[in-house]
C-alpha cells in the first residue's frame, strides 16, 4: 500500500509546492482555480522513462499493470532494485518541487 503527498509553503513573496503522487494543490485566485501541481501518472514521458529504466513497463496506463500513479510513499514492491537510488525506482517518493 502507498500514500501520496502534497506540501505547500507560502511566504510573502513565493509559493513552494512539493508533490509526490496523484494528490493536487490548487490556488483560488479571483474566483478561478490555478493548478499548483500536476499528478504523477504513467503517461508522462518523464515518468515513463524512469519506469522503463528501472525495468518496469506501462500496461493499460498502469505501472506493470498495477498502479496508476508513479510516485508515492510505500508501494515497496516497486522499489526493490538495489542498484538504483530511491529517486530512480519504478515508483519513487521523490517529489517534484516548484
Amino acid at each position: 500500500m502507498g500514500c501520496t503527498a502534497n506540501v505547500v509553503l507560502i511566504t510573502p513573496h513565493t509559493i513552494f509546492v512539493a508533490n509526490a503522487g496523484d494528490s493536487r494543490s490548487v490556488l483560488c485566485r479571483e474566483g478561478k482555480a490555478v493548478a499548483l501541481s500536476e499528478d504523477h501518472k504513467p503517461d508522462s514521458p518523464i515518468e515513463e522513462a524512469r519506469i522503463k529504466k528501472a525495468g518496469g513497463m506501462i500496461s493499460m496506463g498502469r505501472v506493470n499493470g498495477g498502479l496508476n500513479l508513479t510516485r508515492s510513499f510505500g508501494d515497496f514492491d516497486y522499489k526493490r532494485n538495489k542498484s538504483l537510488s530511491y529517486g530512480e525506482q519504478m515508483i519513487t517518493c521523490k517529489p517534484d518541487v516548484k
